[in-house]
């Protein structure tokens, strides 16, 4: 990550870890379902051996994070996602484990906001940890919105955005 503390991942609480064991899932399923296409399985040959390389690399580029006002979620080598969900806004944290998670003894955690797709991680170690920790997050945020009101002074962050306009006019008519 960059040196520098941005605005979404400022006020850090706790970073998530992912269990190495779905870099296997990952192949596996991958695997599973190009086995079970007739355009998949030639695509296969090519997939077995540099499969493993790239879902190493999503592994590697997977990092979530709870701060004081969100969830922060990065993911992505080559195709970059990154999604901050306001905790205000999140309406449920579940955890999903079935037979083919447990097989490969991983769990897979879903966000979901109010009209929005949920999101979802997986391969996140101490879920029930993180989980708990974000609804208490969550709760205090909500139950404390006084003291998390960001719109006391909004009208001197009005005069001051309408001052750096007219200086970027001026400059720009120059």
């Amino acid at each position: 990550m960059e040196s520098s503390i941005g605005y979404a991942d400022s006020g850090h609480k706790m970073a998530v870890e992912f269990d190495r064991k779905i870099i296997i899932y990952w192949w596996m399923t991958t695997n599973l379902t190009l086995l079970s296409t007739v355009i998949g399985i030639p695509v296969m040959i090519f997939w077995l051996p540099f499969g493993w390389i790239i879902h190493q690399k999503q592994y590697e580029h997977m990092s979530a994070a709870l701060t004081d006002r969100s969830v922060n979620m990065r993911m992505g080598w080559l195709f970059k996602k990154q999604q901050n969900i306001p905790l205000d806004k999140l309406t449920d944290v579940s955890i999903h484990e079935g037979p083919i998670l447990n097989a490969f003894g991983v769990v897979r955690m879903q966000f979901e906001t109010a009209g929005a797709a949920p999101f979802i991680l997986t391969g996140v170690k101490n879920s029930e940890k993180f989980r708990d920790l974000v609804l208490e997050q969550r709760d205090s945020l909500v139950s404390n919105p006084i003291v998390n009101n960001s719109n006391l002074g909004s009208e001197d962050v009005f005069v001051e955005i309408r001052d750096l306009l007219k200086s970027i006019d001026s400059k720009l008519s120059e």
